[in-house]
C-alpha cells in the first residue's frame, strides 16, 4: 500500500475487497453476469512508472498492469506472483527467486519480450537512478544500494550492488542485513521489473546510469504507450478528472483468474455524497460498488432501502490522523501575524502542548460527520499500526505490545473505539505547556486546511476545530480552517515536493498504508533521515540534508528535528531493526519506538480509511480477489447485490480459512 489522501475523500475509493480463493472463484465466476468493473477514481494519477510513486491514487492503476517477485492473496498472505519459487541463506541475507514464464507487451498487446531476471535488476537500477519515492526503502534492504546512489552510477558503480541476475530465470538479492520476511517486501514496487530497451527507447534520458527526467519520457502519466504490461490489465485511456479504462490482458500468465474484462473508471470530485449510490443503481453501466454516506441528504432513505443489502467491513491497512508542520516556512492562505507565526511554531515542538491536542479532540463527534453515528467508533485508530498487523511467537498481537510499553499502559489502544479523548487530561496537559511556554502570547493561532470542493472534509475541518476549542477552551487555542481548491489541497501535502509547499500548521491529508509485512514499514515514514511522511507532512527535511539555500533555514530545521524527539526515535527503530534473528523481540523493541512515536504525540492517529468501515453495498463476491487490494484480478462481479447476511457469513469462513492459508504458506 500506499500513500493516500485524506480519508474522507478515501470514503469515495474502493474498498479492497478480499478472498475466495481460485478454485471457488472460478465456480462463482462461471455464474456471473458482468465482465465489466465501472466506479469512480477521484484524484488523478501523476504517473505511470511504478519506480516514481508512493501514492494510491497511482497504485491504483499501476498494480493493475505490472506484476513483482509476489503478491497478496485472498488471505492476505504472501504467495508467489512472478516468482514461482525461492528459498534464502540460513541467515536470511541472501534470498534466491525463480520467475515463471511470462511476457511483456505493449498498449497494443503486441508482445515485445520474455520477463527475465534482469528485469529485475534494471527495475531497482531505475529507481535509483530518478531516486524514486519508495527508494528508501529499497536501500535499506539491498547491500551496495544507498551507495550506489551517491556513485557516479557507471555500471561498475552497480556491479558493487546486491542484485544479481543469475540466469534469465534466476533473480539474487544480497542483503544489508538478515531479514526473514524479505519475500514481503519485494512486493512493494520498488522492486518491480522494468525492460531495459524499452525503457531507453523512451528518451536519452531514460538511460541507466545517466538519468535526466527532463528528457525521458517512460511512464507518462497520460500516454498507455509510454510502459509495457505485464499484468492482469492494459490501459486504453487516462485523461485529467474524467476518465480511466483497462482491458484484460489476454497474454497476462495468469489469464485464467482476472474475471473482470474491462474497467472503467469516472472522475468523482466528491461534491456529490450520493455519487456512488446513484451510480450503484444505474441502468447502464452500474457502479460495482457504493458507500452509503452520512452527508447526502437521502441517507437515512437509503440506509433503509438497502437495511438487507448494506453491511460494514472490516478496518483497512491504512491509518490517518493529525499531522504537525514542525518548521512551517509556507504561510500562504494564512492571515497570521509574524509574532502568532512564531508563536505557533514554538506550541507545536512542545510536546504538552501537542498531548493537549491529542486529548482534547473528539473522535466519534469527528467521524460522525461523514459517518452514521452508531458506527462512527468502528472506524477510529490509536495506533500507527494495526493491531494485528503481526503477533508473537506465542500470539500476542502486536497491539498489545505498544499497550504495554506506553506511559500509561491502562488506556486501551484497541482499534474501534475512542479511548484517547479525553478533556480533563487535554487541559492538564495545556497548563504543563503553558508553564514551558512563557515567550508565547495565546491563543496559539493554528491554520488547517479543508478542500472546497468535498462536501464531507469540511465539516470534518468544523468538528476538530469545535472538539479541540471546546476542550481547551478559544482562549487558548484558535483554529483557522482555510477552504481551497482541491488542487491546492492535495499539493500542500499529498503531492508535495517538499516542506515548502506546507501551507499550514496542522494537517488531516494524508495515511499511510503497509508496503510488507513488519512494523518497519509504518514506523519508518517518519524516520528523520528518510521517512516519506516526514519530508511530506510534517514540514521537515531530511536531517542534515541541507536542502534549503541558507544555513540559517538548515539550521532550524534540524533544531526542530532534535527538539521533537525524532533523533531520539531514530535511535530507537535503528536498534529494533538491527534485530533480525529473533522476531519476538524485533516487535517489541518495535513497539516500545511506536509508543514513544505516540506518547510524544509526534503523530496523532485517529482513524483507518472511512470506506474500509462504512455502510458499504458491493456486487463483489466477498473475499474474491487479493485482500484488500487495488488489484482487480481475481473480482467476480455478480448481477445482483450482495446481501449484508451473505457477507457476514463469508467473513466469518474468512477468518477460519485465512489460518488454515497460513500454515501451508509457512510449510
Amino acid at each position: 500500500m500506499k500513500k493516500i489522501l485524506c480519508a474522507s475523500m478515501a470514503v469515495l475509493l474502493a474498498a479492497g475487497c478480499s478472498a475466495g480463493g481460485a478454485g471457488s472463484a472460478g465456480s462463482e465466476a462461471a455464474n456471473t453476469t458482468s465482465e465489466d468493473a465501472n466506479y469512480i477514481f477521484t484524484s488523478d494519477v501523476q504517473t505511470l512508472d511504478w519506480h516514481l510513486s508512493q501514492n494510491a491514487t497511482d497504485a491504483e492503476i499501476t498494480t493493475n498492469l505490472v506484476d513483482g517477485l509476489t503478491e497478496v492473496n485472498e488471505y492476505n498472505n504472501y504467495v508467489g506472483d512472478l516468482a514461482e519459487s525461492w528459498e534464502h541463506n540460513e541467515d536470511s541475507t541472501v534470498w534466491t527467486f525463480h520467475l515463471r514464464d511470462a511476457k511483456w507487451v505493449t498498449n497494443t498487446e503486441e508482445e515485445y519480450a520474455d520477463v527475465t531476471a534482469e528485469d529485475f535488476v534494471n527495475g531497482v537500477r531505475h529507481l535509483s537512478d530518478f531516486q524514486g519515492a519508495t527508494i528508501a526503502i529499497a536501500e535499506s534492504y539491498v547491500k551496495g544500494l544507498a551507495e550506489y546512489g551517491k556513485s557516479e552510477r557507471t555500471d561498475a558503480d552497480w556491479d558493487k550492488v546486491g542484485i544479481k541476475a543469475l540466469d534469465d530465470k534466476t533473480v539474487e538479492y544480497t542483503l544489508t542485513a538478515p531479514t526473514p520476511f524479505f519475500h514481503t517486501v519485494v512486493a512493494n514496487n520498488s522492486f518491480w521489473p522494468v525492460n531495459k530497451e524499452f525503457l531507453e527507447s523512451k528518451g536519452d534520458g531514460c538511460k541507466l546510469g545517466s538519468p535526466d527526467p527532463t528528457n525521458c519520457s517512460y511512464g507518462k502519466a497520460t500516454d498507455p504507450s509510454s510502459i509495457l504490461y505485464n499484468g492482469a490489465y492494459i490501459l486504453d485511456e487516462i485523461v485529467s478528472k474524467s476518465s480511466q479504462k483497462m482491458h484484460k490482458n489476454e497474454q497476462y500468465w495468469d489469464a485464467e483468474h482476472v474475471y473482470i474484462q474491462n474497467v472503467n473508471r469516472v472522475f468523482d470530485d466528491g461534491s456529490d455524497p450520493a455519487s456512488t449510490v446513484k451510480g450503484f443503481e444505474s441502468d447502464s453501466n452500474p457502479y460495482y460498488q457504493a458507500t452509503l454516506l452520512t452527508t447526502a441528504k437521502d441517507f437515512e432513505s437509503y440506509l433503509e432501502q438497502y437495511k438487507e443489502y448494506a453491511y460494514n467491513p472490516q478496518q483497512d491497512g491504512y491509518t490517518f490522523g493529525i499531522n504537525f508542520n514542525f518548521n512551517r516556512t509556507n504561510f500562504d492562505n494564512s492571515s497570521k501575524t509574524k509574532a502568532q507565526q512564531a508563536d505557533a511554531k514554538k506550541a507545536l515542538l512542545n510536546t504538552h502542548f501537542r498531548k493537549a491536542l491529542k486529548y482534547g479532540l473528539d473522535r466519534v463527534s469527528y467521524m460522525a460527520t461523514v459517518m452514521d453515528k452508531t458506527i462512527a467508533e468502528k472506524v477510529i485508530r490509536t495506533l500507527e499500526t494495526p493491531w494485528n498487523f503481526v503477533s508473537t511467537s506465542d500470539g500476542k498481537s502486536y497491539g498489545e505490545l505498544v499497550q504495554a510499553a506506553s506511559e500509561d499502559p491502562s488506556i486501551d489502544l484497541s482499534e474501534g473505539q475512542d479511548s484517547i479523548y479525553n478533556p480533563e487530561k487535554a487541559k492538564e496537559e495545556l497548563e504543563l505547556a503553558k508553564k514551558e511556554l512563557t515567550d508565547v502570547s495565546w491563543p496559539i493561532v493554528l491554520d488547517l486546511l479543508t478542500d472546497d470542493a468535498s462536501a464531507s472534509l469540511p465539516k470534518q475541518a468544523a468538528s476538530l476545530e469545535q472538539s479541540i476549542e471546546k476542550s481547551l477552551g478559544s482562549e487558548n487555542i484558535d483554529i483557522v480552517v482555510h477552504s481551497v481548491s482541491d488542487d491546492e489541497y492535495t499539493a500542500s501535502s499529498y503531492t508535495s515536493t517538499g516542506p515548502w509547499d506546507a501551507c499550514w500548521d496542522i494537517s488531516t491529508s494524508t495515511g499511510w498504508g503497509a508496503d510488507y509485512i513488519d512494523p518497519k514499514t509504518y514506523l519508518s515514514i517518519f524516520s528523520p533521515v528518510n521517512g516519506d511522511v516526514l519530508s511530506q507532512s510534517m514540514g521537515l527535511c531530511f536531517y542534515g540534508s541541507n536542502e534549503y539555500d541558507n544555513d540559517a533555514d538548515n539550521k532550524a530545521n534540524d533544531a526542530a528535528i532534535e527538539a521533537v524527539g525524532l533523533l531520539d526515535y531514530q535511535k530507537m527503530i535503528d536498534d529494533a531493526y538491527a534485530i533480525n534473528d529473533d522476531l519476538d523481540a524485533r516487535y517489541e523493541a518495535e513497539a516500545k519506538a511506536e509508543a514513544y512515536l505516540l506518547d510524544n504525540a509526534i503523530a496523532i492517529p485517529v482513524q483507518t480509511k472511512t470506506a474500509a468501515v462504512n455502510f458499504t453495498l458491493s456486487r463483489v463476491v466477498p473475499f474474491s480477489g487479493a485482500y484488500q487490494s487495488n488489484k482487480y484480478k481475481g473480482k467476480i462481479i455478480k448481477k445482483d447485490p450482495v446481501k449484508a447476511e451473505d457477507y457476514n457469513a463469508a467473513y466469518e469462513q474468512w477468518q477460519k480459512d485465512k489460518v488454515a492459508d497460513a500454515k501451508k504458506n509457512a510449510q
